[in-house]
């Protein structure tokens, strides 16, 4: 087991849960408002709002390396720490080191140009793919929790896990949340 900073985790941890609930969040009430064929721009700009929450918290651990709170951050940059858990992101996500720095700059981009700051010629890359942000977060938290840190220290379940709970506690509730949207726009336009 290698060392870890803990009050690094102790800030870390709760960082990449947030970027978890935001991802999820931000694809339920896409999907569902695309489905649900309503036009309304309160579930529009909730869905982006969402998804530019989730790519700030995914880059404050998984971004630039000045970050305080980055993943590097919690083994103090140890170069063996950080070669292996490379090689286990590289395995969890399929990319070698070339795909994953071409993915990497794509979502840390789409941060710093778009989420974050805005530069006055428009952003016109297509928004990048979030699925591997999310592959990297899980792949996180097996390794804080079997390799980094101390063993009996989580009080929640893995975020895996947590991550298929919160999707299916959600599609309900916006699902009814747009059914009701819906009614509300027949009933202002009925006289």
């Amino acid at each position: 087991m290698t060392h870890c900073d803990l009050d690094v985790l102790k800030h870390q941890f709760p960082i990449v849960k947030l970027f978890i609930y935001h991802l999820i969040y931000a694809r339920i009430v896409r999907e569902s408002y695309r489905t649900s064929q309503i036009q309304n721009e309160f579930w529009s700009l909730t869905s982006d709002a969402h998804l530019l929450r989730a790519v700030n918290y995914w880059c404050m651990v998984f971004g630039k390396d000045n970050e305080a709170t980055h993943w590097k951050c919690l083994v103090k940059k140890s170069k063996d720490d950080v070669r292996a858990f490379r090689e286990g992101l590289f395995r969890e996500t399929g990319l070698d080191e070339d795909g994953w720095r071409d993915y990497w700059t794509g979502i840390t981009t789409f941060r710093d140009k778009y989420a974050a700051h805005r530069e006055l010629e428009p952003f016109t890359d297509p928004v990048p793919d979030f699925d591997n942000t999310l592959l990297v977060a899980h792949y996180y938290d097996w390794w804080v929790r079997n390799i980094v840190a101390p063993p009996g220290i989580w009080e929640e379940p893995p975020l895996k896990q947590f991550t298929q709970s919160l999707q299916q506690s959600t599609i309900p509730l916006i699902n009814k949340l747009l059914v009701e949207t819906k009614k509300m726009a027949v009933m202002a336009v009925e006289p």
